[in-house]
């Protein structure tokens, strides 16, 4: 029986070591994938702030656009009233222009006339031509 023992114990031993080993192995492991599960976590919360931020500034921007565009749009409102203004106040004074330029040009016709029948006093032959060039 001393050598069934032994053999037994020689079988038994060996399995109890790898055993052992493998349970070690398999906590190891186990605080391996703890480990990175939790630096995964960590990495989750680090880019959930970092999305959180994103799109803080997001926001801002298209806050920052909406109001730069808003005030654009104002200037572009007003400096389009100033040219609606600018081109009545050119087709008015057209106008008058046409209309003085239009006596001016009878005026010269009198003068001439007067000139010829000899009532304007005598070197007084001024000409308002090149009205009508």
């Amino acid at each position: 029986m001393g050598k069934m023992n032994l053999s037994l114990i020689a079988t038994i031993v060996p399995l109890i070591i790898v055993g052992i080993g493998l349970i070690g192995w398999v906590l190891s492991l186990r605080s391996d994938v703890t480990t990175t599960v939790g630096q995964i976590n960590g990495i989750q919360e680090e880019l959930s702030g970092v999305h959180k931020t994103i799109d803080v500034e997001v926001e801002r921007l298209h806050t920052v656009w909406d109001s730069r565009f808003r005030e654009m749009q104002d200037k572009v409102d007003t400096q389009q009233e100033y040219i609606a203004d600018l081109e009545k106040n050119l087709a008015v004074a057209d106008d008058q222009m046409q209309t003085i330029m239009g006596d001016h040009m009878g005026f010269n016709d009198v003068l001439q006339e007067l000139g010829k029948s000899g009532v304007l006093p005598s070197g007084e032959r001024r000409s308002y031509g090149g009205y009508g060039n």
